[in-house]
């Protein structure tokens, strides 16, 4: 019974794994960091779904910094082994092409003896001019060198192989670290802008419940005056034309354009939806930008410093502000206006190209 007793209590003593797993503390493992990885995810996931308080959301920053950091140490340490193997592969590599040389010359120099042998013509009548001995002891001779040329010719040949293989290998593994390299840049990134986003949200609310929920009302406003805004009318436009000017936005982040593009065509306008749109920077560079230089972007699209206050902690599109209030189409189109009595927040003008894409330019006078 006491035994039993002592089984049960080391049982209701032993410390809780998960709860003892800690989001901030490094990893040597990839697959070691992965588990930590997958339960702070998990955390997080909770965390999103609690209430939206200033509290919380600093808690969310917090993990995201956390979980991003437990990322960049995952790729290092994935970095650190692969470097590693390379270098063993590179170490590999010289051995086989040192082996393939010697090889490659014993092979030459073994031929150039079949050769010869060869050459003398050993048959009927150089058996009658030395003797029968000396016959059997060439013809011996040239078997085996004729089989040392096969076995050579063959250890040639795996040797080429294995050669090939391991230089395939190390091709993989470059190729492999260069992805790492990529993505360990990236996520150093994204961690600046969490770090950004944290510092930002307790400069702007001053550590305010109520300006944060000021703040959170006013970025949910911004998108219901778009949504609620009305169609006026609509007429085909130039590239570079003038449709509009920027208006004051009321919002807390001061007056900017606030541009989206999206993949959409003219007939499909009923299925557009603000957050399906797509990254415009490159199709910009390759158009015109809907405004003059200097053109200042003061939050571009994704994850930004102040996208915690959207409901998707997402920013869609690109806000755009220049000393010339001017809005200018970025290509051919058809334009469709929409004006909302209420709030100049919603007004705003859907651009419809001919290559399947819809600009959005919203905030306008």
């Amino acid at each position: 019974m006491t035994l039993l007793i002592l089984v049960l209590l080391s049982l209701l003593w032993r410390p809780n794994q998960a709860a003892a797993l800690s989001c901030s503390d490094p990893c040597t493992d990839p697959d070691a960091c992965q588990q930590v990885i997958n339960e702070c995810t998990s955390r997080l996931d909770t965390l999103a779904k609690s209430k939206d308080t200033l509290s919380n959301q600093i808690k969310i920053l917090t993990s995201q910094v956390e979980l991003t950091l437990l990322k960049i140490n995952q790729t290092e340490v994935t970095i650190k082994n692969l470097i590693k193997e390379i270098e063993d592969l590179t170490q590999k590599i010289n051995t086989l092409d040192v082996d393939l040389n010697q090889l490659s010359s014993t092979f030459i120099e073994l031929t150039a003896k079949n050769y010869k042998l060869n050459k003398s013509n050993i048959g009927l009548y150089q058996l009658f001019l030395s003797g029968f001995d000396n016959y059997i002891h060439q013809y011996k001779y040239l078997t085996v060198i004729q089989k040392e040329i096969r076995n050579s010719l063959l250890n040639l040949e795996t040797a080429r192989t294995n050669y090939d293989i391991q230089k395939e290998e190390k091709k993989k593994k470059q190729s492999e670290l260069d992805s790492l390299q990529k993505r360990l840049s990236e996520q150093k990134t994204s961690l600046a802008r969490q770090k950004e986003s944290k510092i930002s949200l307790l400069e702007v609310t001053k550590n305010d419940e109520k300006r944060y929920q000021q703040l959170r009302a006013a970025a949910e406003n911004e998108l219901k005056s778009l949504l609620q805004a009305k169609f006026v009318g609509k007429r085909a436009v130039k590239k570079g034309e003038a449709v509009g000017l920027m208006g004051n936005t009321g919002y807390s982040f001061g007056d900017h354009l606030h541009f989206g593009l999206y993949n959409l065509a003219e007939n499909d306008l009923s299925q557009w939806s603000y957050p399906n749109d797509v990254d415009p920077t490159d199709y910009l560079k390759s158009h015109l930008w809907p405004m003059n230089d200097p053109i200042e972007i003061t939050q571009g699209r994704g994850h930004t410093k102040y996208s915690y206050l959207y409901s998707d902690r997402f920013h869609h599109g690109i806000d755009l502000v220049s000393p010339n209030k001017t809005i200018r189409a970025i290509e051919d189109g058809v334009a469709y206006f929409y004006r909302n009595a209420e709030s100049s927040l919603g007004n705003h003008i859907k651009i419809f190209h001919s290559d399947g894409k819809m600009s959005l330019y919203l905030h306008l006078q």
